[in-house]
């Protein structure tokens, strides 16, 4: 696979993550623009479908997906198009980005835009996953400053309707993922201590584990950073 734009996400690179190459994107907050996120690309066989990885028919396989002791990979795919319109969805939100000034006044309480994309692992590929931008407070703080290191939420059946073939996808049982950045964490560890320690304690609490994510939306290299709930 070509990685065009590779952003590296890894959780033990927290110092490599350069405000420079951040700068590549700079849009206008003029007047908001409709996203429009196309979804004809149906011509497609899930040929890596397979029930333990892909269906809904197992439960969530938290010893393959939250193992702890290793730093996993995942890659995930979105076209130049969509990766636009991503941006562009974030600047209607929240402004220029870099920028204060613009976007919503305060918290948006719209959740930014999913698209399809691709999610590769153990190399096995899952179909036109809805991928988006996370968070709220911490989302438009990073936006806001020029940091392109956002957190992503994955749902691996939001386009079911668009893509019957990826209908009930899962990723070895699970429907949701999130990846946090770790915003304002120069330790990378706060938040999978402190879910370790409340789970040891018998509370409920998120499962979490590291990885190393790639993304690929066309055009250089960055090095960007993750934890998986």
């Amino acid at each position: 696979m070509k990685y065009l734009k590779t952003l590296f996400l890894s959780t033990f690179l927290a110092l490599a993550f350069s405000c420079a190459n951040d700068s590549t994107f700079a849009q206008s907050a003029g007047e908001e623009d409709d996203v429009v996120i196309t979804t004809d690309d149906t011509d497609f066989e899930a040929t890596d479908w397979t029930t333990e990885t892909h269906s809904n028919d197992v439960d969530g396989d938290f010893d393959e997906v939250f193992e702890d002791g290793t730093v996993k990979r995942l890659d995930i795919v979105i076209t130049e198009e969509r990766w636009e319109a991503m941006l562009d969805d974030m600047t209607n939100l929240y402004g220029t980005f870099g920028s204060r000034g613009g976007g919503s006044s305060g918290f948006s309480d719209e959740d930014p835009v999913f698209v399809p994309g691709e999610v590769f692992y153990q190399d096995k590929e899952w179909y036109r996953v809805g991928i988006r931008f996370k968070g709220n407070s911490s989302l438009q703080s990073a936006w806001q400053a020029g940091i392109l290191k956002l957190s992503f939420k994955l749902d691996f059946d939001e386009f079911e309707d668009d893509y019957p073939q990826i209908k009930n996808q899962r990723f070895y049982g699970f429907k949701k993922l999130s990846l946090k950045n770790n915003y304002d964490d120069s330790s990378m560890m706060r938040e999978k201590v402190a879910t370790d320690v409340f789970r040891n304690a018998g509370l409920v609490a998120s499962h979490t584990a590291f990885y190393t994510v790639y993304v690929d939306h066309g055009d250089g290299h960055n090095i960007l950073g993750f934890i998986l709930w």
